[in-house]
């Protein structure tokens, strides 16, 4: 083998050994490293640690932190690590999503999972000015009741939701204006369909003329349901037209987290709950 020969080699073990320097660097340490520290720390130059980063980020070895200018352990590590996966914090992983698609829209962005039989919204970002639509956080609303709730019942088993429903049953729909899709267990599964049918929801509410929705499912890779993540504002300037145009964006936006998310099991849905 020619001296050329062993050029491309060492560049490339060189590159790794970069590379593995850099994801040891966050070993043991306990919050986000920037470029310049990892570059001091390292006696590598800032373009060397930069590459590193991207393709220890792209792998999910890495992550972005909320600011986007500083790096984090990433889900993939999570994941391997067993006990970390379990706890990781589904706040804390979709919130630069909720912050970029409010910025894509102006609108309300909302974060919700399941907890017991309910959807509780658990993180939010909202519009401002009139006519802007909210959810209250920690308030709860049954899995059947609303199409925000049914989103996250769809993307269940048919086993758990079966169960769900009998536990359920009779189906109460506290609402002042009545969701037709909640009426029995037939409407429910009848609704399901329709959810399944997509991978994300476009809904106009029938009953407030002024509301539109995108519902966007937060999925493992099971499918099974860690969140949704719904965007909403009054129909005068986000009705469906609106949203068609700009879920491109919306979907780019939300690309990483689901990508994360598919790293790390869902937790169990607990129908006794």
């Amino acid at each position: 083998m020619s001296v050329s020969d062993h050029e491309p080699r060492r560049y490339r073990n060189q590159a790794a050994q970069r590379v593995l320097s850099v994801l040891a660097s966050f070993i043991d340490h306990s919050g986000p490293k920037g470029v310049t520290e990892i570059s001091r720390e390292l006696g590598l130059s800032k373009n060397l640690v930069h590459r590193a980063l991207a393709t220890l980020t792209a792998e999910n070895y890495l992550a972005r932190d909320a600011t986007g200018e500083r790096y984090q352990l990433g889900l993939k590590l999570l994941a391997l690590a067993g006990a970390g996966a379990r706890d990781f914090d589904i706040v804390e992983l979709a919130r630069p999503a909720l912050e970029q698609l409010h910025a894509v829209t102006g609108e309300s962005v909302y974060l919700s999972i399941i907890v017991g039989r309910n959807r509780v919204t658990v993180d939010d970002i909202q519009a401002q000015g009139p006519r802007v639509l909210r959810s209250p956080r920690g308030y709860p609303v049954a899995l059947h009741c609303t199409k925000m709730s049914r989103t996250l019942l769809a993307h269940l088993s048919d086993a758990e939701i079966d169960g769900y429903l009998k536990k359920a049953s009779p189906l109460h729909r506290p609402q002042r204006f009545p969701d037709p899709a909640s009426e029995s267990a037939k409407a429910v599964w009848r609704d399901i369909a329709e959810i399944r049918s997509s991978p994300f929801v476009l809904w106009r509410n029938p009953h407030h003329n002024s509301a539109a929705y995108a519902i966007f499912p937060i999925l493992d890779d099971a499918r099974h349901p860690h969140a949704i993540v719904t965007v909403g504002g009054p129909r005068e300037r986000f009705d469906l037209d609106r949203i068609k145009e700009l879920l491109p964006r919306m979907l780019s936006a939300l690309e990483p987290l689901e990508r994360q998310a598919r790293l790390l099991s869902a937790p169990p849905f607990l129908v006794d709950s």
